[in-house]
């Protein structure tokens, strides 16, 4: 079926769609929402075309290509959003240079910037929204992971030069905090501050 005209028609129809859909992920001015738009839409078209007869006619190979790219979308999402916060939490430039001493302030700075950075993210993200509970709970976690390893493996590490009242937020609260995104409903955390 798959080099019918029907099968071709729907497969040119769709290259329509698709082309479409990138033509409006350029309106956005920022880069983790245009992969989020287009890891948004991609996965609808997959789920419906699995879903209906369309998957007869354009197959389950189709399916797959769209699966690869939406979940290409995820990863580039994650990078373009959290990429450069987690760099902060990175030894890169805190050891005075030429010795093995740690730059309290140089510390300071990273921990305070990865926050307000945090907090950002939070701030717009909670007002994007991914409509497909499963696909919005996938990424989560998905960022989830990468973030809290890196924040848990940086306040451990330095965990000597650092003082609870500089520890704005624990590794339990930054989590929940990644599960209330993707809801769109806009939130900010800068008037929070852990007891």
């Amino acid at each position: 079926m798959s080099g019918s005209p029907v099968s071709l028609y729907f497969q040119s129809l769709i290259s329509i769609l698709e082309c479409n859909l990138d033509d409006k992920s350029k309106l956005y001015k920022d880069d983790s929402l245009v992969h989020l738009f287009l890891m948004n839409n991609i996965h609808y078209m997959a789920q419906k075309v699995k879903s209906c007869e369309l998957r007869t006619i354009l197959g389950d190979e189709w399916i797959r290509k769209q699966n690869r790219k939406f979940q290409q979308h995820a990863m580039n999402y994650e990078r373009a959003t959290w990429s450069s916060i987690l760099s902060l939490l990175g030894e890169e430039g805190i050891y005075y240079p030429g010795s093995n001493s740690i730059s309290k302030t140089l510390l300071k700075g990273r921990l305070q910037s990865f926050y307000v950075s945090f907090e950002e993210v939070y701030k717009n993200q909670t007002g994007w929204l991914i409509p497909d509970g499963q696909l919005r709970e996938d990424l989560r976690i998905s960022t989830s992971l990468k973030v809290i390893q890196a924040y848990r493996t940086f306040v451990g590490r330095y965990t000597n030069y650092l003082s609870d009242k500089l520890i704005k937020y624990s590794a339990d609260d930054l989590q929940n905090y990644l599960f209330d995104l993707f809801e769109g409903s806009p939130r900010s955390l800068h008037n929070f501050h852990r007891k």
